[in-house]
């Protein structure tokens, strides 16, 4: 597994239990909703990184690639409908922001599959 992808879900995973107990403590519903988010987001986060580590071995990059860029998408849609729900506009941001980047780089990859195939 992708080390930097492992300590982004492990970081969103202490994030989100630590917000957990202060919720706890403090009773504030709204807390109590953001940490499950963010513990949705950390299992999301997991679930992605295992992903990618599979399809390093996948031979055929452009196919990697799209694949990667859908996870990547489908992340950001999770993250905005998560800052949506729990009125976090950083997070909405940051999960359109993620949909943007995924799209770009699909863009670049359907570029690369159009040139490797007039070389053909």
């Amino acid at each position: 597994m992708d080390i930097k992808a492992s300590a982004k879900a492990a970081a969103k995973t202490v994030e989100s239990k630590v917000q957990d107990v202060v919720a706890n403590v403090t009773g504030d519903p709204a807390d109590q909703w953001s940490a499950k988010a963010k513990q949705a987001e950390a299992s999301l986060s997991r679930a992605t990184a295992n992903a990618q580590n599979h399809m390093e071995d996948s031979v055929d990059v452009s196919l990697q690639d799209k694949a990667k860029n859908a996870l990547l998408t489908v992340e950001g849609k999770f993250q905005n409908t998560i800052g949506r729900l729990t009125d976090r506009p950083e997070d909405q941001a940051a999960g359109k922001g993620k949909q943007a980047v995924a799209a770009a780089r699909n863009a670049v990859s359907d570029i690369k599959d159009k040139v490797k195939n007039a070389l053909k």
